[in-house]
């Protein structure tokens, strides 16, 4: 986590939160520590300079109504005034994120060339109760952060995965032992997941993987599920979550747990660099 936010840029936040609307993603996923400066278009979007996770210089900008063709071009707009002053500099803006349909209203120079298209999706509200097709045999467990089997799911199901075990970020593992008794290149693991929590205090469910073979039987939804009612419980303020926009199977998974999908967003680095996806 970055250093605790300073009076500036707790000020910051504020202007952001107040410019969206209280925006689920500006509240719960925007560490205040890593804001450097903002700029609002009050009604339409924003946009911001910060710290990506990766440690690199990061401009974001986001539509108020990801839908308003103005609104789009507004956050654009915000993005591109405050991140022109460092291009060429040693100091410049390595990577972007905008409201899906931005990219195209952004500076050629600011055009991400290999963008993520991804979807940021939250819930305060228990999931309903969720049925496998294992009946009361699949249950959800805590796993410990240097299991060997976490690794050998995520390298089989879910390779790019960017949370490892032994990763100081991840606050719970949670997964599911195979109901069926086989498994044997997982060491019988069918299902896990990753917990991180930002300084928001609010839960963030990470690399959720299926293997191959346990696929289809409703798995990924009630680790999903039972983990959220688990940090909702807890006392989590909200659960968040980001996944690929293309991920359909995923993305019945989350509606049917009464996850929303508040924005699709494009980002990536402005330079080849191997870092993880925002989410």
């Amino acid at each position: 986590m970055t250093p605790a936010p300073d009076d500036t840029q707790l000020a910051l936040h504020r202007t952001l939160l107040e410019a969206l609307d209280h925006d689920p993603y500006v509240r719960f996923e925007l560490d205040a520590g890593t804001l450097e400066s903002v700029a609002t278009g009050p009604g339409e979007g924003v946009a911001w300079i910060g710290r990506h996770r990766s440690g690199l210089r990061w401009a974001t900008g986001l539509a108020l109504n990801p839908h308003d063709p103005a609104h789009l071009a507004a956050a654009a707009g915000l993005l591109a005034d405050l991140a022109a002053p460092t291009l060429g500099s040693e100091g410049a803006i390595r990577g972007v994120t905008i409201t899906r349909g931005g990219r195209p209203l952004l500076p050629e120079a600011l055009r991400v060339p290999e963008p993520w298209e991804w979807d940021f999706w939250w819930t305060e509200r228990e999931p309903p109760a969720t049925a496998t097709a294992y009946g009361d045999s699949a249950r959800v467990s805590d796993l410990d952060g240097d299991d060997p089997r976490l690794g050998r799911l995520l390298d089989l199901a879910s390779p790019s995965a960017p949370l490892r075990p032994g990763d100081p970020r991840v606050v719970r593992w949670a997964g599911v032992e195979d109901p069926e008794g086989g498994l044997p290149d997982t060491g019988g693991l069918a299902a896990v997941l990753a917990v991180t929590r930002p300084r928001s205090g609010a839960d963030h469910l990470n690399d959720v993987a299926t293997h191959p073979d346990r696929r289809g039987r409703g798995l990924a939804r009630l680790l999903c599920g039972q983990v959220t009612v688990d940090a909702l419980r807890a006392g989590s303020p909200a659960v968040t979550l980001g996944m690929y926009a293309d991920n359909d199977a995923a993305r019945r998974v989350y509606s049917r747990l009464g996850f929303t999908c508040v924005r699709g967003q494009t980002s990536g680095p402005l330079h080849s660099r191997g870092i993880d996806p925002p989410h």
